[in-house]
């Protein structure tokens, strides 16, 4: 077994069609298939350095869902957000074009936006009094007797402007940021997960807007803890037991399936697609919520099954999925389209911001029911994030006041898996091997 981190972790990338690798060890990975063991340093989780070191060569490097398209509907509209430690503004301009600009004044640098998101035809800052259209162009430099002071260039088209993210694209109405100049386009990085990200876009012919609200909360713990979490489907019965009890009750002798797979879909994405059983507006029916429900989702699902055809129909309809855009995004469509952005605050620290999308078109009746899907569940004081809060917790906890040590990925390994590109059963640890390999080959990059 090699010990040399990254002559090991690129070697093992080279000359593979696919995902089939073989064993090496690196600084954070041992990984040894014909014996079906694939170990992760704990270290990869409690060192601030490691944080450190991978925001340079891990996150600043991979495209970052921003927002989406339905948040910046209409000119002037904006949401500012902090991505990894960037504080930008995302907009929609009064030509129609989607910006993301840095949110720091080109004089002396204070925020020019400081709420959450509304509409605007100018962004001015507090300090001196700069004014910048929604398009970037500075438009005042704080008075005319300032403006005329200044050289004449700063007021003209192409002048002083707000600093935009180089790297900006969209997939199904999804943005995305990479702060990388050298960035990969966004379609290759995304690969097969683009097409996971097609199929909830699907969902509706009317297209989408945002729920009102955002659900921010701290997790103290790293943020690759989270990702593990969202498509971990080995800890449902255990760490949610009380979740299945209570769905249990409300399906009134509804037999659920419990179920379904996990899909690597190389460049360390993967996608867990489970059958329904939560309920969805589009299209599964729960008892609980009356005749008059069922007729509309029923009415939903041949909607979407005339539009797309029984099989696709079927696929948008009939399961949940998550998936997670390597390293920190992550979709949810299950009890309802949920953004969920990861914010890596430190190695120990991490913020989650939520938000909803829903059909235009959805009715009063089945918009309430999704609103009380996600709080029921997904919301920070629904079944299922405090007990992953707490889990993680505790996991951090151990890293950081134990030996150290290893965490085991080993779970249906098979000594001949296309471990980057392939299909797994839901509760395997598959996909965390994927998005591992994928983190260590970039963590051993020069």
């Amino acid at each position: 077994m090699q010990t040399s981190g990254s002559v090991a972790s690129n070697r093992i990338f080279e000359g593979t069609s696919g995902g089939k690798i073989g064993m090496y060890k690196s600084r954070f990975v041992e990984f040894d298939p014909e014996n079906r063991i694939f170990r992760v340093s704990r270290e990869a989780y409690s060192s601030a350095e490691v944080f450190e070191e991978e925001k340079r060569k891990v996150l600043y490097k991979s495209w970052l869902v921003i927002g989406h398209e339905s948040e910046v509907a209409n000119k002037g509209d904006f949401v500012t957000r902090t991505v990894i430690d960037k504080d930008l503004i995302f907009n929609r301009d009064n030509d129609g074009r989607v910006n993301v600009f840095y949110n720091t004044c080109l004089h002396r640098g204070p925020a020019v936006c400081k709420k959450p998101s509304g509409n605007a035809r100018t962004f001015v800052c507090p300090y001196h009094g700069w004014v910048y259209r929604n398009s970037g162009q500075v438009a005042s430099l704080g008075s005319k007797q300032a403006d005329a002071r200044y050289p004449d260039h700063y007021l003209k088209p192409g002048g002083v402007r707000l600093t935009a993210v180089k790297n900006v694209a969209q997939r199904a109405g999804f943005y995305f940021v990479n702060f990388d100049d050298d960035a990969m386009p966004l379609d290759e990085f995304l690969g097969a997960a683009g097409q996971r990200l097609d199929r909830i876009s699907k969902q509706s012919a009317a297209g989408f807007e945002l729920v009102a609200g955002v659900h921010e909360y701290e997790i103290s713990a790293n943020y690759k803890l989270l990702v593990e979490n969202s498509l971990d489907g080995y800890h449902l019965m255990s760490t949610h037991a009380t979740y299945f009890a209570y769905m249990a009750d409300l399906l009134k002798g509804i037999n659920p399936q419990i179920g379904g797979s996990v899909t690597t879909l190389g460049n360390g994405h993967a996608s867990f697609m489970t059958p329904v059983m939560s309920g969805q507006p589009v299209a599964q029916w729960l008892p609980h919520w009356g005749d008059e429900a069922k007729r509309e989702i029923e009415e939903k699902r041949r909607e979407v099954v005339s539009r797309l055809g029984e099989q696709d129909g079927a696929d948008v309809c009939d399961f949940n999925s998550n998936t997670w855009i390597f390293p920190i995004s992550i979709i949810n469509d299950q009890q309802t389209i949920l953004v969920r952005a990861i914010l890596p605050l430190s190695h120990n620290k991490l913020r989650v911001r939520a938000w909803s999308l829903a059909p235009k078109d959805e009715s009063p009746k089945l918009r309430q029911i999704r609103m009380e899907n996600i709080l029921s569940f997904l919301g920070p004081g629904g079944f299922a994030t405090p007990d992953d809060v707490t889990m993680l917790e505790w996991a951090q906890r151990a890293y950081e006041h134990t030996c150290g040590g290893w965490n085991d990925f080993s779970k249906a390994m098979d000594p001949d898996e296309d471990t980057l590109n392939t299909t797994a059963v839901y509760d395997d640890e598959l996909h965390m091997r994927a998005y591992w390999l994928q983190w260590d080959k970039m963590m051993s990059a020069d």
